[in-house]
């Protein structure tokens, strides 16, 4: 199977094309950029048609072996396009991928596009067989800490220079949304017009633009991360998201702190405590070690808290759940950077 880095295609790509492609994944902008190095290479070799297929649930599957088939009345050579949304081609469809993948026509090169795949689907015979005819490309969703390298990197492509405050504040307002941090690197191109661009610039010319999901509340509080998580739970706030779901992930976790307090004041197994609540392995370690340093019973404390939270979430307490939810949130932050700060 050719499997390539989202981030490496356009090296592979510079070294000649490959009969078939498969681009998916979690990022659309790094998807469409992949895409477009691909349509650049293809004129200049002299694929000079360029034939889009939308496959939805009405798409006939002969339409591919037709366009492969049929001769061009322009070009010796051409670029098919087949969009697969759902990325579910359904039976017809696989079989349609598969046998095109296995006799690939000449002077033709496919390219499937798709948006996220699950496991199963990545590793579907229709999946493995476009890859073994020529690449497949998953373009993952940037992690918080590959974005400042990103940033910088995007930024010397459009000869921006950036000092390291700048990166910090245009990433964190822009976690989670990489086509705005796109847009605001190319704005601050323009703007800078060669100029060394400093924070204070930054913070002036660069909208808000971050997008956080339900879990990276959680994460923000395990990591002791005070400041990523009061900006986290106020966002989350401004986009309408219901408390009711902000609270269950970060009440999860507390239970699992409170559980695991308790195994170790009792002396006992900590692992059916991690197998009852499906907590992930690389999680464990962590979840160990803020259980093991904090005061006794300061986690159990914060899960009654949760408590009082979830009653005024439902109506039954007089308050304000997300003023509430958010001072839960930063006071479990705060307790966990202090066993970080007590580790270092």
């Amino acid at each position: 199977m050719a499997e390539v880095r989202i981030e490496q295609l356009a090296a592979r790509i510079h070294r000649g094309l490959d009969p078939v492609y498969l681009l998916a994944g979690e990022e659309p902008l790094l998807i469409e950029e992949a895409l477009d190095a691909l349509r650049a290479r293809a004129r200049a070799d002299g694929f000079c048609e360029r034939e889009v297929l939308h496959a939805d649930g009405s798409f006939d599957w002969k339409r591919l072996g037709d366009a492969a088939a049929s001769l061009s009345l322009f070009s010796a050579r051409r670029l098919i396009e087949l969009r697969l949304p759902g990325g579910r081609p359904g039976r017809d469809g696989a079989a349609a991928l598969r046998e095109y993948a296995d006799r690939p026509p000449e002077d033709t090169v496919l390219v499937v596009i798709c948006g996220r795949l699950e496991p199963a689907q990545r590793k579907s015979a229709w999946a493995k067989a476009l890859a073994a005819g020529g690449v497949m490309s998953y373009a993952w969703p940037l992690r918080r800490e590959q974005l400042p390298a990103w940033t910088l990197e995007r930024a010397r492509q459009r000869r921006l220079m950036l000092d390291d405050a700048a990166i910090a504040v245009i990433t964190e307002r822009n976690e989670g949304n990489l086509l705005a941090l796109a847009q605001e690197i190319d704005k601050l191109a323009l703007l800078a017009d060669g100029d060394r661009v400093s924070a204070a610039e930054a913070r002036d010319a660069v909208a808000d633009g971050a997008r956080y999901a339900v879990f990276d509340l959680p994460e923000a509080v395990l990591a002791g991360d005070v400041g990523r998580t009061l900006r986290i739970a106020r966002r989350l706030r401004a986009e309408g998201e219901e408390p009711v779901l902000v609270l269950w992930g970060l009440a999860r976790d507390l239970r699992v702190l409170a559980e695991l307090q308790g195994c170790a004041r009792r002396r006992a197994d900590p692992q059916p405590v991690m197998q009852r609540h499906r907590v992930w392995n690389n999680r464990q370690g962590r979840l160990k070690a803020l259980a093991r340093n904090a005061p006794a019973d300061a986690w159990a404390h914060l899960l009654a808290r949760a408590a009082g939270v979830d009653r005024a979430v439902k109506g039954a307490e007089r308050r304000r759940p997300w003023d509430d939810l958010i001072e839960l949130a930063t006071d479990a932050a705060a307790l966990a950077a202090g066993q970080h700060q007590g580790r270092a």
